[in-house]
């Protein structure tokens, strides 16, 4: 470096040992810099997934306006679904059938997946209450000692009428059931089997008593839900019976020949086991 009339020059060498000198603390504050910027982007990120984990799957929070809502889109959802099918159905259609907006419905469904899994598990709980109070009665008669028959077509009646009930969802729960996710599937899926053990503990209460053959419970349950589920989805094969009494006036004997009968397997109630991580076997109808 010289100084030359009061001024400072900087010679080729003098420059190259002020950049040596500052080149490390200046290559130190740009990488902090660097670190701010991801630091603050990774923070950003990590409170938008946070904030999205926790959005709710409604943005109403009152619960009796929330059922109501989505019940109201639901059962035009329904209509639209059998008619158009699930894939061909438009979120806007089903708005349009409810009366709302689009932004409306998404107020409390997510998604048209969703509605439909509402339509079916909502269809599904209403006959899991229904045969819980029927269960209750079923314990009760039990305690008196009334007859293992009389108890069985108590119960088994009650179901068919509730398919009855419900005819246009267990139509529904064979035609899109394929439609949702494996978990929705399997969760639907829990729900029947539910259903089916009850009516299996019915029959093996039968069989204790001496009053039904032992034997291929499991199967034998299995005929006698597809005889109930039939009045909805066969219900076209059915039309010599103009109503339900007349089909069940019939079925009662059917259903009491399948319990009464004779097997080779000896096997008791069935249990519902799946490989892990596997996806469950459609089976039909939920409900």
């Amino acid at each position: 470096m010289v100084l030359e009339g009061g001024a400072f020059t900087l010679t080729k060498h003098a420059l190259l040992a002020y950049e040596s000198e500052h080149s490390y603390e200046n290559e130190h504050s740009l990488r902090a810099d660097v670190r701010g910027v991801e630091w603050n982007r990774e923070e950003r990120v990590k409170t938008q997934v946070l904030r999205k984990k926790r959005k709710p799957t409604s943005q109403v929070t009152d619960e009796k306006r929330l059922l109501e809502g989505k019940e109201r889109i639901a059962a035009a959802a329904a209509g639209l679904f059998l008619s158009s099918g699930y894939h061909s159905t438009s979120v806007r259609e089903i708005a349009q059938k409810a009366g709302l907006s689009v932004g409306s419905v998404f107020n409390y469904f997510t998604s048209k997946e969703e509605i439909l899994f509402f339509l079916l598990a909502h269809a599904q709980s209403r006959t899991e209450a229904a045969l819980q109070e029927q269960r209750v009665e079923f314990e009760r008669l039990k305690g008196e000692r009334v007859d293992p028959k009389a108890l069985f077509l108590l119960v088994y009646e009650r179901y068919v009428r509730l398919i009855g009930e419900l005819r246009r969802y267990a139509v529904l729960g064979y035609q899109e059931l394929k439609s949702l996710t494996v978990a929705e599937r399997r969760r639907i899926f829990e729900g029947e089997e539910r259903i089916q053990h009850f009516l299996e503990e019915v029959i093996a209460h039968g069989v204790e008593r001496g009053v039904f053959p032992p034997g291929d419970i499991d199967f034998k349950t299995h005929c006698l839900f597809v005889l109930a589920q039939s009045w909805a989805v066969r219900h076209w094969a059915l039309q010599r019976f103009a109503e339900l009494e007349d089909y069940l006036a019939v079925l009662k004997f059917v259903a009491l020949g399948i319990v009464e009968c004779k097997t080779t397997q000896r096997n008791g109630i069935a249990a519902f086991t799946e490989e892990k991580g596997a996806e469950p076997v459609q089976r039909g109808p939920l409900l």
